[in-house]
Order: C-alpha cells, then sequence, then structure tokens
C-alpha cells in the first residue's frame, strides 16, 4: 500500500494568556478554535483518510502517560490520534474550555510526538506526520532538553507549523513600540484585531524559541489573520490517481507502452439530495417508483411490461435490452495514431470532452520513455499533433482526438483531448460584420478609429496576466485555475457545515470571502474605469422604437379632447390577445403559400427556435416559378418580382448568397425554354441577378461575372425537330 495517509497532532494552547483581548475583538483561543474546526472540515469534506490528534496544554488537570511529577503537567490529549469525524468537531467547537494555569509548549509537543508513535503501532500507509501549534506563545517554557527534542523530530521526520504571532514582524515591533508589530501582535491578545498589544518579554522569548525550531526542522508559521483565510476554502475529495494502461500504436510494428492518467475533470458533488431527509431520523429513506399509463384511469404498468423506446418522427420504436446489446459498436481497448498534423489545424473550438489525459510511458520501461520522448520532441520541434483513435475499453465506443506534446523542466508527457466528429459540430448563420477590406456596401456599419481604440484600450485595461502580486512583490497572473475554488461548491459546503453543527438555524449569509473571489482585481477595476467612461462616449447609444404606435380608438379620442381613461378604469388585457382578433384567428405559417408568400418567408426565417432559411428559401423559389409560369401574360409578374427581389436580400443579410446564385441561374434558362424571355428582361432592369462579392463576401461571383451574367445575350436555340402531338397530360405536365 503506498504512504499516502498523514497523521497530525493538533497542540492548543488554552492558557490565560490566550483568553484576553481588547473589548469587541476575538481572543486568540477563539481564532484558534476556529481555525482548528476548519482543519476539521476540510478532512471531512475532503473524505481524508488522514489521522487527527488534539492536546491541550494549558488546562486545570494534566492527563498524558508522560507526566512525572513537575514535567508535563497541565498537559491533556483531548482527542487520540482517529480520523476526523464530527464527535471531534463538535467537541472543537462545544467542549472547549479556557483554562487558568499555563503550560509549556514544548512539553505538549514532546506529549503529541510520543501519542503520535504510539497511535501509529501497527498502522500501515502513513507517510508523513504534522505537529500543528496554535499558541500565542506567552507562557514560560523550558529548554533544557531542547536539543533532545529537536533530535526526536528530525529522527521521525516530523514537520511543524506555528500558528500564533507573525514571527517575522520583529524588526516592525521594535521600531514601532506599542505598536504590536502589526498582525503578529495582534495574537498576543487581541488575537489579530483591531486593538493590538505590545509583545511581551515572555511572548518575544517564546517567538525566537519558535524560530529556532522552524530553521531546524524546515517548518513554516503562520499568523492567525493569514491562516484563517488560507483556511476557509474548503477542498475536494482526493482521489488516488489510477494509471490507464494502454499500448500507442504508431503503424503495425511501433508499439510504446503507456500510463494514462486524467490531468484536468470536471467536478461533481458527490452527495446526493435525495436520500438525505426523513421526518423520522429513525428511519431509512425509501425510493417508490412506479410506472402508469397517459389515459383517464392512469392504469399502473409492470416494470416487466416495460421496454425503451426512440422516436423516429412520429413513432416509437421499442428497443429491447437485448437490441440494445446487439447493436453496440465492436470494438478493442487501443490508442493508435491515425496520422500528423499542424498544430494550428487543430482548433481550440474543437477540443471536446470533459477531461484532459496525460500520457506518459510505462513506469519502470526505459525503453518507452525514450521512444515516447523520442516522439514528444519531434512533435514539439515540428509544431506538429498526432491525431489518434482511443477506445477506453471493449465494447466502449471510439473517439477520435488529439496528442499534444507537453514539455516542462521537470517531465514530458502527450496531453489527449477529444475531437469531434461531424456530428458533433454546430454551424450557425451570422451576418458578416463590416471591416476595413469590406466595407463597400455597408460603410455605416464600420467603425471608427477611434471606436476601435477605444475598445483595444479597454481589453488592455483588463489584463489579467498581470493583475495580481506573488509573495515577493512581483507582479503574476490572477484567478489561476489550479488557484481558484469554485465558488458555488464553497457555498454548499458553508451551507453544509453550518446545518450540521446548527440544526435550527437557518442558512447563513454568503461567506465575504467567497464573494471575494467572484470580483474582478481592485488593480483591473480602477484602470478599467477611464478606459470604460471613453468606451460608453465613443459608442453613442440611441433607443429606437420597434414599431410605430397603433391607432386606436381610444386614442383617436384623447385627440379630440375626449375623456382621458386612467391606467385604474382602463380593463386589463391578457398579454395573449394583445394581437386582437388577428392574432387569435391567424394560423401558425408552415410553409410558403402563394396568397402571402413575403410574408410567410419573412415569418418562417424569424423563428429563433429552429433554422427554416435553408427550407424557406426553397419554398419561395417555387414560388417565384410557379407565379411566372401560371400567369397569364404580366398578370402576376409584379408579384413574383416582389418575392424574387425579397428572397434575394434575405440570402445578402444571411451571407448565404449560393442557393440564390444556382436558383437563378436554372431559372434563367427555364425562362428562355418556357417562352417567358419578358421576365427576364424585367430581372436584367431592375437588377436582379447574381449576388457579387461586393455585395456578400461569401459569394463565389465577381462583380465582372455577375454583370456579364446580366448582360449575355442568349443565343437562339435551334429549332427543335418534330414532335407528336402533344396530349392533355403533356399539357397540365408544362404547368
Amino acid at each position: 500500500m503506498a504512504a499516502t495517509k498523514e497523521a497530525i497532532a493538533i497542540v492548543l494552547d488554552v492558557g490565560p494568556s490566550m483568553c484576553s483581548a481588547a473589548p469587541g475583538e476575538a481572543t486568540s483561543l477563539q481564532m484558534a478554535i476556529q481555525a482548528i474546526t476548519m482543519i476539521l472540515q476540510r478532512k471531512m469534506f475532503s473524505e481524508s483518510k488522514d489521522e487527527v490528534a488534539l492536546v491541550l496544554f494549558g488546562t486545570q488537570d494534566t492527563e498524558n502517560p508522560l507526566v512525572d511529577g513537575d514535567s508535563y503537567e497541565h498537559v491533556s490529549i483531548a482527542r487520540h490520534l482517529a480520523v476526523a469525524d464530527f464527535e471531534l468537531l463538535q467537541m472543537v467547537q462545544n467542549d472547549i474550555q479556557p483554562g487558568d494555569s499555563p503550560a509549556d509548549f514544548i512539553d505538549a509537543m514532546v506529549v503529541a510526538m510520543d501519542h503520535m508513535e504510539s497511535g501509529l503501532q501497527g498502522k500501515r500507509g502513513f507517510g508523513s506526520k504534522r505537529l500543528i501549534v496554535l499558541s500565542d506563545l506567552a507562557s514560560p517554557f523550558g529548554d533544557d532538553q531542547l536539543e533532545t527534542v529537536m533530535d526526536v523530530i528530525q529522527k521521525f521526520n516530523v514537520e511543524i507549523n506555528f500558528i500564533g504571532p507573525d514571527l517575522d514582524d520583529e524588526e516592525e515591533d521594535k521600531g514601532e513600540g506599542g505598536g504590536g508589530g502589526g498582525e503578529g501582535g495582534a495574537s498576543s491578545g487581541g488575537g489579530g484585531g483591531g486593538g493590538q498589544k505590545e509583545k511581551t518579554p515572555q511572548q518575544r522569548a517564546g517567538e525566537a524559541m519558535a524560530k529556532y525550531m522552524l530553521e531546524k526542522t524546515g517548518g513554516a508559521s503562520y499568523s492567525f489573520n493569514e491562516a484563517l483565510p488560507a483556511l476557509s476554502y474548503f477542498q475536494s475529495r482526493q482521489v488516488r490517481p489510477t494509471a490507464w494502461k494502454c499500448v500507442l500504436e504508431i503503424g503495425p510494428n511501433l508499439k510504446i507502452p503507456i500510463n494514462g492518467y486524467i490531468k484536468v475533470k470536471e467536478f461533481k458533488l458527490k452527495q446526493s439530495w435525495k436520500r438525505v431527509y426523513a421526518k423520522d431520523p429513525d428511519m431509512a429513506v425509501k425510493t417508490e417508483r412506479t410506472f402508469h399509463l397517459d389515459d383517464e384511469e392512469k392504469t399502473e404498468v409492470d416494470r416487466d411490461d416495460i421496454v425503451e423506446g426512440y422516436c423516429y418522427g412520429s413513432d416509437r420504436v421499442p428497443m429491447t435490452a437485448e437490441d440494445k446489446e446487439s447493436m453496440k459498436y465492436q470494438s478493442e481497448k487501443c490508442l493508435k495514431v491515425l496520422g500528423f498534423t499542424k498544430a494550428e489545424n487543430v482548433r481550440r473550438s474543437h477540443y471536446m470532452g470533459d477531461s484532459c489525459l496525460s500520457v506518459s510511458a510505462e513506469k519502470g520501461d526505459e525503453a518507452a520513455a525514450v521512444a515516447l520522448s523520442a516522439l514528444i520532441n519531434a512533435l514539439y520541434e515540428t509544431n506538429c499533433v498526432a491525431i489518434a483513435r482511443r477506445v477506453y475499453a471493449a465494447r466502449n465506443a471510439p473517439r477520435i482526438g488529439c496528442l499534444l506534446p507537453q514539455i516542462k523542466a521537470g517531465y514530458e508527457c502527450l496531453y489527449w483531448i477529444e475531437l469531434p466528429f461531424a456530428e458533433d459540430l454546430r454551424t450557425y448563420t451570422f451576418g458578416s460584420l463590416p471591416t476595413k477590406d469590406n466595407i463597400a456596401f455597408n460603410k455605416k456599419y464600420a467603425p471608427s478609429e477611434e471606436q476601435l481604440t477605444a475598445v483595444d484600450n479597454l481589453i488592455t485595461s483588463m489584463d489579467l496576466s498581470t493583475a495580481a502580486e506573488d509573495e515577493d512583490g512581483e507582479k503574476c497572473e490572477a484567478f489561476k485555475p489550479k488557484l481558484m475554488f469554485n465558488p458555488y461548491f464553497q457555498r454548499v459546503y458553508q451551507c453544509l457545515q453550518h446545518r450540521a453543527l446548527h440544526p435550527e438555524d437557518p442558512i447563513p449569509e454568503l461567506s465575504p470571502l467567497i464573494a471575494r473571489s467572484l470580483q474582478r482585481p481592485q488593480a483591473v477595476e480602477a484602470t478599467c474605469q477611464v478606459a470604460a467612461e471613453k468606451l460608453g462616449k465613443a459608442f453613442k447609444l440611441e433607443r429606437v422604437t420597434k414599431r410605430k404606435e397603433e391607432k386606436t380608438g381610444e386614442a383617436m379620442f384623447k385627440e379630440n379632447g375626449a375623456e382621458q381613461v386612467t391606467e385604474a378604469k382602463r380593463p386589463k388585457v391578457d398579454d395573449d390577445l394583445a394581437g386582437g382578433i388577428e392574432g387569435m384567428t391567424k394560423a401558425k405559417v408552415t410553409e410558403v403559400g402563394t396568397v402571402t408568400p413575403i410574408e410567410d418567408f419573412q415569418d418562417l426565417i424569424s423563428r429563433k427556435d429552429q433554422d427554416l432559411f435553408e427550407e424557406a428559401c426553397r419554398q419561395m423559389e417555387d414560388r417565384v416559378s410557379q407565379l411566372v409560369m401560371d400567369s397569364f401574360g404580366q398578370q402576376f409578374y409584379g408579384k413574383a418580382m416582389d418575392c424574387l427581389k425579397t428572397l434575394r436580400q434575405e440570402a445578402i443579410k444571411k451571407s448565404e448568397p449560393g442557393s440564390f446564385n444556382d436558383f437563378i441561374q436554372d431559372f434563367k434558362d427555364t425562362l428562355i425554354e418556357k417562352g417567358k424571355r419578358d421576365f427576364w428582361d424585367r430581372i436584367v432592369q431592375e437588377k436582379q441577378g447574381l449576388i457579387s462579392k461586393v455585395e456578400c463576401e461569401e459569394s463565389e461571383f465577381s462583380k465582372e461575372e455577375a454583370d456579364t451574367f446580366i448582360a449575355d445575350e442568349v443565343k437562339k436555340e435551334e429549332a427543335a425537330p418534330a414532335q407528336e402531338e402533344e396530349t392533355a397530360d403533356d399539357l397540365l405536365a408544362d404547368l
């Protein structure tokens, strides 16, 4: 078993010096209890198997196995080494009482280390040990056995952390006198709040001893003001990494054993909300599910009589479990390279899947490591990626993805990212934006240099790459993903721990720490304000009226001086009846008809819930042809020309000129063949021919080609050979 667990001994000072504070400020003991609570909550929510012990010093009683006369007095083991649980959390919250007897923190550390060693006897899987001492270090201590204690700490490889006063503020404290040394001075009495106390000589000696011990063992210290914000974030459950073992195949002969580890994956709460509540806590929650027909009696159906079905149009096709099993794609576990391509050919928008896999050579296989390293470096130097086929396990669906080379100072690997198939792509139609190179027909919508500069300055002012500062005061990136906790999950954990500790209290307000993580950095807030104001001046907004107000009888009476109807007296009209009788009786348009083809066409293409543009254009083309061919003389030519103009305009707006251009070319030949040359002459006169690149950049025809298409003389066709007399069916077919 891998040694992944940690043994932790929390050593808490409950002596008199920890219980004093300025009026209105939290004591050091209260802040220490808060810090311990957060440590335990992090362990519980992450489902950690680490074991925790709690040792108190400064208590009135003495409960430890090392007590001998005057040694190790007022030190008590409050909780033996065990996995953190709700019982320990409640004890820390409710049962820790202030003591009245100062105690030696070095004695307490020795008791804690002795308890850890005895508590770990016979237990496996513990790779590290830690002592967390929470004290203001203001109590007397003895150093006669200090070197022996330090040797034991180093021998058993115990890490030490001090939480209390700021051990790095010694110089500031000397210079400011009663200032108490900033954050650390608050720990001596005021607990880090606004009322800071001057450190006592005993506390200075304790801090010096703590610094010496940390230097010897390589430990770390934190003030309460540093520890509490850091511990306020709840950590997610730690998962033991499990390798996906496979063979990377490149061609028929090259095979490299590899291990795949999940690098990034969407996190989901393990807890379920379905089985956590019952009016009687002693009764188990059971889920019952029944199936009923959609009839008047709601007839119940036995589960064995139900089979899954899939919608095929308006029909439902039943699929039994045997059918589903037999239709599964037959495949084998594999990772096969299909080919190589330049990295720029794989767009960032094509990345799919809910995880990223880190691919490395099989552990302990030197030949595989050398071969994979050669592949990684070759891809990196040529700026290429590998396109591969991956099947997770037998009977699983195959996936296609890319292998990206990743080279760092300490390791090399390939990142596997899934790519889409043709069915996964979503193609949306948007109007073309005006640019400097293509504004011939849309100049009024092109942005000015002032507007472009304003947007550029706003983006620059909101740059997050240098919006934060590290420990050394140097600029660094803000909102790094590996340092950002999901505020939603933090809020859930906050509510869970509050409800566990206070079952009768309402859900608390959002934690200020969580709320702060949702706000942009102050540096960005200050710099972007000026840029945002300039942007508002560059883009002047005007209110646009959507439609003209209709003249109603009430409005006409108002104009004639009639008595005005107040809002209170005016009867309310349902929004669904706002369109009047016309809106109530008008049926939903399903196709482009011959009565109002333009209105029907615009209604179909304006629907946001479904994309009907292509089908609507096809129907509109049919209506244009029908109106022209059915016209007696030039009876319907005007209506057909209006439909053709509308079709052409919408094709330009939607940047879909191809369909119209194909139609107009075929329509020209049809008009000549059917003897409707007069309508073609009208098309030429109205300049409703091919859509050129000048009008729409998506067109494949230049302006010269479009002009040539209209200006070309139609060659007279040679006389067709004599045909048999047409029958009635032939005449109807021509219509």
